[in-house]
């Protein structure tokens, strides 16, 4: 009998997903298949035909922040922006590095000290309220912190503030939490009024008290304030109500247990809904909801393994997560096991329908990102930026691939062991194309393995302008 010859046409239509198995075992439709996981997925970005892409290097903004001649860790980033008179606007870029909380009103300019002697190396949070910058960090020196964008330095909160580390605004209030000594209790201020901590319309909740956690991370969310709790028993609250006293006075709803947050920074929104990392996984407030702790509703069940045995989860929560809405992108950092240094991400795709996951950093190296920031640039452009330990602010996904213009990265993707359906019927493959879409003068690897033998490796080297050679 003659063998029968057929024309097979793969498409990619999943991300990363390392616990799915080594092997698809799907069988082609017609002349058509498509794939559905990576093994592997670095470096890159997925076009909405579902092609990955390498993602974008960065540009240095701004010169490298020291003290004395010594960098200093970058540990966060804020874009603070004023409404003035008549519609008038002022942009400030925010950085807290070292001991220094600072400002730039050009992230390509130099920057200017608003606060000294501040504790190095916390976890800060920022926060716009009533036309004032407020900051807070993880110290249990320092006292949170007030700035109205034209004063030549930040002012203490106030005499009644409480130590807090974190904050959310909700109903012309502001809610904090973090207090060390008081780690299950939420304040908040009086209204619209971020110095009075006692009296007016000030108070306080106590948060199930006596569960052993503390509450790691606050945000308003669809008129509740949603309070996150662990690091261990793990619980999601709601804050209901409108105000302080009266009729539809606040009040603590539980919401579910088994599912909590581990830190304010790793906590954001895309479109309808709240992302969030715990210790068991990254988590969709909206899935939570459904599913409660239910494994298979983890937003990361397709990366769960990599999640559990390869980050460092003694520094889980110092983790930065960004919506960089621009490209579709939830995008978290984290450090890798044995290191403390965030230099692996975690990259959803919010845009596919299930959602796909990549890396950055994690194969190849990528920009360490102490801390992630979307702020607008020139021509209002959202742009995400990350601070790093060695004191420098870069810009990501920049259409230039290399790192601050000169370090090389690889974008790198692994499909998994194919044997077009069951693996009990002989085939054999006589030809392979890869289709490429030439952007740069970068060079491209093909390796395949075929039967377990040795992987045979092809090597294409780009010619002039975006012809392949």
């Amino acid at each position: 009998m003659a063998d029968k010859l057929s024309k097979v046409i793969i498409t990619f239509a999943g991300g990363l997903a390392t616990d799915f198995g080594p092997s698809f075992t799907g069988a082609p439709q017609g002349q058509a298949m498509q794939l559905p996981f990576f093994l592997r997925a670095d470096n890159v970005l997925f076009e909405l035909d579902g092609a990955p892409r390498k993602v974008g290097g960065s540009t240095l903004y701004g010169p490298r922040l020291d003290e004395s001649g010594v960098a200093v860790s970058v540990q966060g980033l804020y874009d603070f922006w004023l409404q003035g008179t008549g519609g008038s606007e002022t942009q400030n870029y925010i950085t807290y590095a070292g001991t220094q909380l600072l400002r730039s009103t050009s992230l390509s300019g130099t920057w200017t000290a608003i606060k000294t002697g501040l504790e190095a190396d916390k976890q800060p949070c920022f926060e716009t309220f009533t036309a004032k910058m407020i900051w807070a960090s993880t110290s249990t020196v320092d006292v949170p912190q007030r700035w109205d964008g034209a004063a030549a330095s930040t002012s203490d909160l106030g005499a009644t503030a409480p130590r807090f580390s974190f904050m959310a605004k909700h109903k012309n209030l502001l809610f904090a939490a973090g207090v060390a000594s008081l780690p299950s209790r939420l304040y908040f201020s009086d209204t619209l009024d971020p110095t009075v901590w006692t009296g007016g319309t000030s108070g306080s909740i106590d948060i199930d008290p006596d569960d052993g956690d503390r509450i790691t991370s606050i945000i308003s969310h669809k008129n509740e304030l949603i309070v996150f709790k662990g690091p261990n028993r793990l619980s999601v609250h709601r804050i209901t109500g409108s105000s302080p006293t009266g009729a539809d006075a606040f009040a603590r709803v539980p919401f579910v247990t088994g599912v909590g947050g581990i830190n304010q920074n790793g906590l954001f929104r895309i479109n309808d809904d709240l992302v969030f990392p715990s210790p068991r996984g990254l988590h969709s407030l909206a899935a939570t909801a459904a599913f409660g702790d239910y494994v298979e509703a983890f937003l990361a069940r397709p990366i769960l393994t990599l999640y559990q045995d390869q980050l460092n989860h003694t520094v889980l929560n110092t983790n930065w997560g960004a919506n960089y809405s621009a490209r579709g992108l939830a995008v978290w950092s984290f450090a890798p096991s044995g290191s403390t240094v965030k230099s692996v991400y975690l990259v959803y795709d919010y845009r596919f329908q299930p959602g796909r996951w990549a890396t950055w950093g994690s194969s190849s190296p990528y920009v360490s990102a102490n801390c992630l920031s979307v702020m607008q640039v020139t021509g209002r452009k959202h742009k995400l930026f990350a601070g790093t330990a060695g004191g420098y602010v870069h810009q990501l996904d920049v259409s230039d691939r290399a790192i601050a213009s000169g370090t090389a990265y690889t974008g790198d993707v692994v499909t998994p062991f194919l044997n077009f359906g069951t693996s009990a019927i002989k085939k054999g493959a006589h030809a392979g194309f890869w289709s490429l879409l030439p952007k740069g003068n970068y060079d491209f690897n093909f390796e395949y393995t075929r039967d377990s033998n040795a992987a045979q490796a092809v090597a294409i080297a780009q010619g002039g302008g975006n012809t392949l050679g």
